[in-house]
């Protein structure tokens, strides 16, 4: 987060200090005792030009994978329930027309991207938006802005659940696009198309919380009622 107490830097300290010890515990156990179909095992022994993962390279691909395919994930589907929820129109749409949920996803990615913060360091100097930077310089970039840019998109404010083109920045982009993303894309479809053909009727059971982040976008809590 842009700003946090020196009480939070310490806690958080601490909290990565003692998962990466676990880290560590479980990564010696698997050099023990390998395991077939096991993400870390294959992490430990995948090589390229006689190289392996150090453990601390092990470490902090261990948690790149669990966050990255955590939290974003969740809170794309909680969002897109939001998201329905204020655009009944929306909902039936999806409900009558289940063929849509791929581009569904897509728009519900751009609407509430889970991430709204990406950043970016310059290689070499360069010129943005008439701004000259220096190698080194950090940059910020707002995809939650981006995803609502009205020379981009028509009516950003709306969501639109078969919008063509949705060049949206949810996963950034280059180089550096999301390696998950398109698991994320299918567990987003998955979820939330069983979703709606399951309990065509649903609506909030109590108001719900929003997580109060600036990078990340979602709920700290919401609640639902189904009706079967």
């Amino acid at each position: 987060e842009p700003t946090i107490s020196e009480a939070q830097l310490a806690a958080g300290n601490r909290a990565v200090a003692a998962f990466s010890a676990y880290l560590a515990g479980l990564i010696d156990d698997r050099r023990r005792r390998p395991r077939e179909d096991d993400v870390l095992t294959a992490l430990i022994q995948g090589e390229v030009d006689g190289r392996r993962l150090s453990d601390d390279e092990l470490q902090q691909n261990c948690i790149f994978l669990l966050n990255a395919g955590h939290e974003t994930t969740t809170n794309l589907i909680g969002n897109a329930v939001d998201a329905l929820l204020r655009f009944p129109a929306q909902h039936d749409r999806l409900r009558e027309t289940p063929g849509l949920i791929e581009a569904a996803v897509e728009e519900f990615l751009r609407f509430e991207s889970s991430n709204q913060l990406g950043n970016r360091r310059l290689m070499v100097d360069a010129e943005i938006g008439g701004v000259a930077m220096p190698a080194g310089t950090y940059i910020h970039i707002g995809i939650g802005a981006a995803n609502r840019d009205p020379a981009q998109f028509a009516e950003p404010e709306a969501l639109d659940i078969g919008r063509r083109p949705n060049r949206h920045l949810a996963f950034g982009g280059g180089i550096h696009a999301c390696a998950g993303m398109s698991l994320a894309r299918m567990e987003g479809q998955v979820a939330i198309g069983r979703l709606v053909s399951r309990f065509p009727s649903f609506h909030r059971s109590r108001p719900y919380q929003r997580g109060g982040r600036a990078r990340f976008r979602g709920f700290y809590e919401y609640a639902i009622d189904i009706a079967d």
